[in-house]
């Protein structure tokens, strides 16, 4: 049978292919003052995209906050020797209780909460903490408050030192057995001691703001002297 014959578009395009060189007599041949290495419009960058486009190609543009950090889910687990109390929002009733003295707490990233731990833990931690306060008896060594804002500790027993490092914000209310406590801070603002009588005395308890601000002078003897600025 007879080959089919080809459309009469296509027969254009077969005569012109069998031309050979010919087909590309007609062609505009392109200068050196066109090629785009020597054109002073052309400076090898890429122009900017009009107002309110996007460049075509363009990665979207990064958010210029950070990002969002997911919730963690909250947790309290004896683990070891060691009670992690963790990322909780507004638990005002947490108990920890039969806490011994071979034990810590450790309190981390809870924000608008009440700790109340029972037994005598050998330290209490409260870590990255935000408006969450403790209630406790006893402590055998130290009560440790870092990185916190807004938090209060009560001690209703006795707790030889109250340290606070990095805190913004903290009350301490310390019971008649733990007057004698050392309150140790470093790089801390707003922090009061509140010495709380026995139920039924008479006196009122005594608050008593931790200074921020020291004055260091140097004696006639060599010797540097720190004392806490009083503004007088």
């Amino acid at each position: 049978a007879p080959a089919a014959t080809p459309p009469a578009g296509m027969n254009a395009v077969f005569k012109e292919l069998n031309q050979g060189d010919k087909i590309t007599a007609g062609l505009r041949k392109v200068t050196d003052a066109m090629k785009t290495k020597n054109r002073a419009d052309r400076g090898g960058f890429v122009p900017d995209a009009p107002a309110g486009r996007a460049a075509v190609g363009a990665p979207p543009a990064a958010s210029s906050g950070p990002p969002s950090k997911a919730a963690k889910p909250p947790k309290v687990a004896l683990e070891g020797k060691k009670w992690s109390v963790e990322h909780h929002v507004g638990n005002k009733t947490l108990l920890i209780e039969g806490v011994t003295s071979k034990q810590t707490v450790y309190v981390y990233d809870c924000k608008d909460c009440v700790v109340t731990i029972g037994g005598k833990p050998n330290a209490i931690t409260f870590d990255a903490c935000v408006k969450t306060a403790a209630i406790f008896s006893d402590v055998l060594a130290t009560c440790e408050l870092v990185n916190c804002r807004s938090v209060q500790v009560q001690c209703l027993g006795s707790v030889p030192t109250v340290s606070i490092d990095k805190v913004d914000g903290c009350q301490v209310f310390l019971g008649e057995k733990s007057y004698g406590a050392a309150v140790l801070t470093a790089k801390s603002s707003e922090v009061n001691v509140v010495c709380v009588p026995n139920e039924g005395a008479d006196d009122e308890p005594q608050e008593t703001p931790v200074p921020e601000q020291f004055v260091t002078t140097r004696g006639a003897d060599g010797k540097w002297t720190t004392v806490p600025f009083t503004g007088h």
